[in-house]
């Protein structure tokens, strides 16, 4: 047993009077109790002074068999917490079934000539209880030890106290080593729990919270157990408070899970949509006894399902237009053309004769014939090029209604060697076509009012100034001028339809100037030159450009190079980065002496512009050989 035993026999696997084990597993089990070099403890230490009282020796102690040694766990009359395994009595005791006693250790050849037998403590007497696990692997004894021989050995009262006392110490040997896994367990759950990206949480039966995991003070940025108890409920929303409440209640009368979705207050004061859900722990029968939840922040996905909401709604309003829309195939090689229903009533033909196939030729009927040519021109264009079919065109129905549709469609081989295939969809527009044509008729009343009212304006400065010096009828004359290119201008910028747009790229700063420069003559003479890049212009921003290129083009005709036959100007556009600049220079003129001595109110008024109304500015240089004026301008500002 202790520093007073013998030495124990090896045998791989050890057998002694049918006990029989293998020891490395005897072993591993008493590591699985992590009990060897513990300091003493006061449930084991109570045990040995029991067992020594009641079997009235100087000495006991609880006794485990290590590899190559033996640890005392608990002693009473020893002294010390270990020997060697060779002076062990114990290591014997375990190869024996049931209790071991020794009357007389001088008497028993095992034991005879022990350095404990023969020296101090002079052991005599010696009785051990297994300590033994449920599957039958010894771990030691529980032991008592006298240094006067006992030929009677223990009473029949002691020998059941003692191993009552034995099976006392695997129970604290059992409940020590479950403590010890709780405590594991426990570590291991907090670490996991607070690497989840969730809010973790766990209450008593009675719902009251005693844990949460380090994300939920994160989150919530609440002091560390504000919110054990019930005080959780105040972080939710105050529209949320009750039925979250409701909900956990129900779930603790009845054990169903908890489920929830409520918005959490994050530290930032913030609410979060969150999902709350948590299960019950049962013991052996069927009694709750703990829950577990998680909090997870939902905010994405709500406002993902918000998304994806809206997204529904508008593919219902899609599926909803859906019939204005109809597709179309037709086997070009066998001329066989088929079509849904929505095609078919665009058409004015009957579904079922389109969902069976019918010829092409027949649905070049229905289209007008104002139509007819150029969309037959477009089909046989697509079928030998293969460039995209797009063209708009009316059809004429039965009843005399006449609808524009677009059509849209591609020309394909099925495969080598088979036939042409010729698919696609139709649109019906004729509403947008209405709307286009009454857009464009609001916009000649208006741009034949803006007209008269130029006109007006103009008829009166001539009136005014009739009978007036040469030097206010000079004034009236320019005036008139700037307000014929205000005319021009608004007439080439005003809202359009598509077909009554400007021909030459839309409404463009070139286009722009080739309408105010045109009464110059310059252009077809070849003394105009439009260069370098070119930009949208908005209605504001030719407002103020027809002033300054109205203002350019007066002073070259009157002094400057397109005063003479052999002069011309150029005009450059260049992109610089979120600027525009636009280059007028002169070639050709007069000599130019220098800058006017001073300028006119022309001149200021197109300054001004640049200025006030595009954000811009203008730079003039006087050079001998011609004037050369740069206008930069924001594009943002041109736009408008």
């Amino acid at each position: 047993m202790n520093a007073f035993e013998g030495q124990a026999d090896e045998a791989e696997p050890r057998r002694s009077q049918g006990r029989a084990w293998d020891e490395n597993r005897r072993l591993s089990a008493l590591d699985s109790y992590g009990i060897l070099d513990t300091p003493p403890e006061r449930d084991f230490d109570e045990v040995v002074r029991l067992a020594a009282q009641l079997c009235d020796a100087p000495i006991a102690v609880v006794n485990l068999i290590a590899e190559n040694r033996q640890f005392f766990k608990a002693e009473v009359g020893l002294g010390v917490r270990e020997t060697p395994l060779d002076v062990s009595i114990c290591a014997h005791a375990i190869l024996q079934p049931g209790l071991f006693v020794v009357p007389d250790t001088t008497c028993d050849p095992r034991f005879a000539a022990n350095p404990l037998v023969t020296g101090a403590p002079h052991l005599r007497f010696y009785a051990g209880a297994l300590l033994e696990t449920e599957d039958g692997l010894p771990l030691g004894t529980l032991c008592v030890l006298d240094s006067v021989p006992r030929p009677d050995g223990l009473t029949a009262q002691q020998r059941f106290a003692l191993d009552v006392l034995a099976r006392q110490v695997m129970a604290q040997l059992e409940l020590r080593r479950a403590l010890a896994a709780r405590r594991a367990s426990e570590r291991r759950f907090r670490v996991l729990a607070d690497a989840m990206p969730q809010m973790v949480w766990s209450t008593l039966p009675d719902g009251a919270h005693d844990y949460y995991n380090a994300r939920w003070y994160e989150f919530t940025g609440v002091p560390f157990g504000s919110t054990d108890g019930v005080a959780w409920n105040g972080m939710f929303h105050p529209d949320d408070q009750a039925r979250a409440w409701e909900r956990w209640r129900h779930s603790l009368e009845t054990g169903e899970p908890y489920e929830i979705e409520y918005r959490l207050r994050r530290a930032d004061g913030a609410y979060r949509w969150t999902l709350g859900r948590a299960l019950p722990v049962r013991d052996a029968e069927g009694r709750i006894e703990r829950w577990f939840g998680t909090c997870t922040d939902i905010e994405d996905i709500k406002a993902t399902e918000e998304k994806l909401r809206v997204s529904e709604e508008r593919l219902r309003l899609a599926l909803g237009a859906a019939e204005m829309i109809g597709t179309f195939v037709w086997d070009v090689d066998a001329d066989r053309f088929t079509a849904d229903a929505s095609f078919a009533r665009l058409f004015d033909q009957d579904p079922a004769a389109m969902a069976g196939g019918m010829s092409q030729a027949g649905l070049l009927e229905v289209v007008d014939p104002a139509d007819r040519d150029r969309v037959q021109q477009q089909i046989l264009r697509t079928i030998d090029t293969g460039e995209p079919y797009d063209i708009e065109h009316r059809v004429v129905q039965r009843s005399g209604e006449v609808r524009w549709i677009v059509a849209r469609g591609r020309c394909r081989w099925d495969a080598p060697g088979g036939n042409r295939r010729f698919s696609g969809a139709v649109v019906d527009i004729t509403e947008r076509k209405r709307a286009e044509e009454g857009q464009e008729l609001l916009a000649k009343e208006l741009s034949h009012r803006i007209k008269n009212i130029f006109t007006v304006i103009g008829g009166m400065v001539s009136l005014s100034a009739s009978g007036a010096p040469a030097e206010v009828k000079g004034f009236a004359g320019a005036l008139r001028r700037r307000l014929q290119a205000l005319a021009r201008a608004h007439e080439y910028v005003r809202p359009q339809s598509g077909e009554a747009q400007p021909a030459e790229g839309g409404t463009t700063l070139k286009g722009l100037l080739g309408t105010l420069l045109a009464p110059y003559g310059a252009e077809d003479a070849g003394r105009l030159q439009l260069e370098g890049d070119d930009v949208p212009v908005g209605v504001k921003a030719a407002t103020s450009l027809a002033l300054i290129l109205h203002e350019l083009a007066t002073n070259a005709a009157k002094y400057g190079a397109l005063s003479q036959p052999e002069g011309g100007v150029a005009i450059a556009g260049e992109r610089l980065g979120g600027s525009f600049r636009l280059t007028w220079r002169e070639r050709g003129g007069p000599p130019v002496e220098g800058p006017p001595e001073r300028r006119g109110f022309g001149t200021i008024l197109a300054e001004r512009g640049a200025i006030t109304q595009l954000g811009g500015s203008i730079a003039q240089d006087w050079a001998r050989e011609g004037l050369t004026l740069r206008l930069e301008v924001p594009l943002a500002r041109l736009a408008y």
